[in-house]
């Protein structure tokens, strides 16, 4: 059934033209992990601090759920187990490894979802941001690289999450002491998946070429990677809360040159320095470590430079106010 649906859709992008293509790949680009991690580090540093360590939260034990169900279910992708099933090429590129359930659509659940969450935002707005992960998840579908049970099980489980992690924050709100058994719980997760990652069999199919068709390495690897973010947020999350403790308060141009330089100092981590953890920590270890470092960035060590920009925009203004 699940690949019949797929096959429809594929008849109509041909009986179309692809006409609908590129659009279906420029909204799958919004749930990549990527993309996500930018846009929720702009709420976390610049908008919205409570709501930024929320969704942080959910996207990133998001994945580190999807890790699970993933290296469990080993369930490959649609055009594995049919020939007739002809994906469009320039979404393979990220659709590799196993297909239950969809990372793109858990990621755009956990942050256009966790958006929706807030009760006091705009009802259209609201709406808009719940048709966008529909719209995300249904893309996956068209572009013929997961079939409708991989989006459905990701939206329910970043659902739930999202409801449970509000119940968690809330529950910190109230035990501010406490943090530490959320900071324990959450690494003690994140172990346990680099461990279950490491020590369970994986399938050994080979295809017609005597290759493997998924290669058991690359979903440890990808496992520990997230993981790896997993420790990253739940370390910086207690670092920032317990001794760095910034705000997100400032002018619209303050903020924006706050997630300029942040953002700057991200990617330039990511492109240059981070790539280098793998080549000292080899194997997966590496891997999980080199996310750990870029995601702790984020959490912990940007919000320090943010209470630099602070503290240097406030001598600023003393000074101008004096000159006055």
């Amino acid at each position: 059934m699940d690949i019949e649906y797929l096959l429809l859709l594929q008849r109509f992008r041909e009986a179309t033209g692809g006409v609908l293509v590129g659009f279906m790949e420029l909204v799958t680009k919004l749930g990549e992990a990527s993309i996500v991690t930018l846009l929720v580090a702009a709420v976390y540093w610049c908008i919205d601090k409570r709501e930024g360590i929320y969704l942080m939260l959910t996207f990133y034990y998001n994945r580190v759920i999807n890790a699970f169900f993933k290296i469990t279910a080993c369930v490959y992708r649609p055009w594995i187990r049919d020939a007739r099933v002809t994906p469009v090429p320039g979404a393979m590129a990220d659709a590799t490894g196993y297909s239950f359930p969809s990372g793109h659509s858990a990621n755009a659940s956990s942050f256009f979802g966790g958006l929706a969450m807030k009760k006091e935002r705009n009802k259209i707005l609201r709406a808009i941001l719940v048709v966008l992960v529909l719209l995300i998840g249904f893309s996956r579908n068209y572009l013929g690289v997961h079939t409708p049970q991989d989006v459905i099980v990701s939206i329910i489980l970043a659902a739930v999450l999202l409801f449970a992690f509000r119940a968690l924050l809330g529950w910190v709100d109230k035990n501010p002491g406490k943090d530490w058994i959320v900071l324990i719980a959450g690494a003690l997760l994140c172990v346990i998946l680099i461990i279950y990652a490491s020590v369970k069999s994986y399938p050994m199919d080979y295809d017609a070429a005597g290759e493997l068709i998924v290669d058991p390495k690359k979903m440890s690897a990808d496992a520990f990677k997230n993981a790896g973010m997993g420790l990253g947020f739940v370390l910086g999350w207690f670092l920032e809360r317990r001794f760095i403790k910034f705000d997100c308060e400032g002018s619209i141009i303050s903020r924006v040159i706050r997630y300029v330089v942040c953002a700057g100092i991200y990617l330039l981590i990511k492109e240059y320095a981070a790539p280098v953890i793998p080549d000292l920590i080899s194997g997966g270890i590496g891997k999980a470590c080199e996310q750990f470092v870029l995601i702790l960035y984020i959490t912990a060590v940007a919000p320090l430079i943010i209470n630099g920009l602070s503290a240097v925009e406030k001598m600023v203004k003393k000074s101008t106010n004096k000159k006055k």
